[in-house]
């Protein structure tokens, strides 16, 4: 390559960076929340039966410690759990163990946390504009399970980077380059390693203001005889915030008492995933109609072949949920194609004090259904 084609692909480049820059585009968020706000509005990852109690201790603005007390559950034995959570911008560490000996530790370090960020060029004529700072990341974590039992360790490798329009996450489930040689390995390679594990690597990328795609390749081994690649493509949709009414509940002229919304947050998202090599489509739809009101919407569709493995399958499941905040509570509900009917109800009786209540029941399993129910108290002091 002679000089001059040097510095023109140089050029180009540069002329690149500058039309994305030109762009203003934001950044799509990391692969693992892509349903986030539907998520957010189900009462799927809150709910829990049984009773529980969750005592926190604040004892500096980066320390805390916690205590949880689970009973009363068909589904699991009697618990206690002890944590404690540090944080202080850039690093993160927390870690908890329950009365069998069990221990879960999370640690994240932020490399680019308080490190100043350029500004990004605006549309013509308007003043530059700076890039959210809590978007922009670059962080390393370490995901570690060290359970009782046998055969149930976990230990999970990961770095996310979130750029100014992009989001990149390289991740590594129980890595073990120095496993034995598959059986079908040649004889005078019986001696050999393999590399066996979880891995997979993410990509988003903003194309518009609205619209950003992407891209996700998972090498699964766990085992020298068994590797299985997947690829999944995902979309996410989200237009420009629209105008939220007024509660009806707030007297015209009245100052709202809930919480506000920032204003460039999205009032309405699509997003989709299709995994090709599985026939898995999960597509779900969530729109704020209010300052307290949240619905979303959610299908997911399998539609597999026969192979070796099995039989195909052919299924699917729609979900719809709504979120309501009132003064002192958070009411979620959702019903689905099952026959799952559920609610979650969580009341703040004061500043550090709430009660949580749970229920669903299942009519897909006849007699008039299944259920459970839960109760739940928490104090932050």
């Amino acid at each position: 390559m002679t000089v001059a084609e040097g510095q023109f692909g140089v050029g180009r480049l540069f002329d690149l960076s500058k039309f994305r820059e030109k762009l203003n585009l934001s950044n799509p968020g990391t692969w693992e929340a892509l349903h986030r706000e539907s998520k957010s509005v189900q009462t799927t990852n809150y709910q829990f039966d049984g009773a529980k109690f969750d005592l926190t201790s604040i004892l500096t603005p980066n320390f805390q410690v916690l205590h949880s007390i689970a009973w009363g559950s068909p589904s699991f034995p009697p618990t206690y759990q002890f944590g404690a959570v540090f944080a202080d911008g850039q690093t993160t560490l927390h870690g908890q163990v329950d009365h069998e000996g069990s221990l879960q530790a999370r640690a994240h370090y932020n490399w680019k946390a308080g490190q100043p960020q350029q500004s990004q060029q605006s549309a013509e004529g308007q003043p530059p504009q700076m890039p959210d700072p809590s978007r922009l990341s670059s962080t390393t974590k370490l995901t570690t399970h060290l359970m009782t039992t046998s055969g149930h360790n976990m230990m999970q490798l990961e770095h996310d980077h979130q750029g100014a329009d992009y989001t990149v996450n390289v991740k590594a489930v129980n890595p073990n380059p120095i496993d034995s040689a598959p059986s079908w390995a040649p004889a005078t390679k019986k001696n050999d390693a393999s590399l066996t594990g979880i891995y997979q690597i993410s990509y988003l990328q903003a194309v518009s203001r609205s619209l950003a795609v992407g891209g996700e390749l998972v090498y699964q081994r766990p085992m020298p005889d068994v590797e299985e690649p997947g690829l999944t493509f995902a979309m996410r949709y989200a237009p420009p915030p629209s105008e939220l009414p007024q509660p009806t509940t707030v007297p015209a002229g009245m100052q709202s008492p809930f919480p506000p919304v920032h204003p460039k947050d999205p009032t309405q998202v699509f997003t989709a995933t299709l995994a090709p090599s599985s026939g898995l489509l999960h597509a779900s739809y969530w729109r704020r109609l209010n300052q307290r009101l949240e619905v979303s919407a959610e299908a997911q569709l399998l539609a597999s072949k026969a192979s070796h493995m099995g039989e195909g399958r052919r299924e699917g499941i729609a979900t719809v949920a709504f979120k309501l905040d009132t003064i002192s509570s958070t009411i979620r509900g959702q019903i689905d194609t099952q026959g799952r009917l559920g609610a979650v109800l969580e009341e703040r009786i004061a500043p550090g004090i709430s009660l949580q209540l749970a229920g669903e029941i299942d009519y897909a399993k006849g007699g008039g259904g299944q259920g459970r129910v839960g109760c739940g108290f928490t104090l932050e002091m």
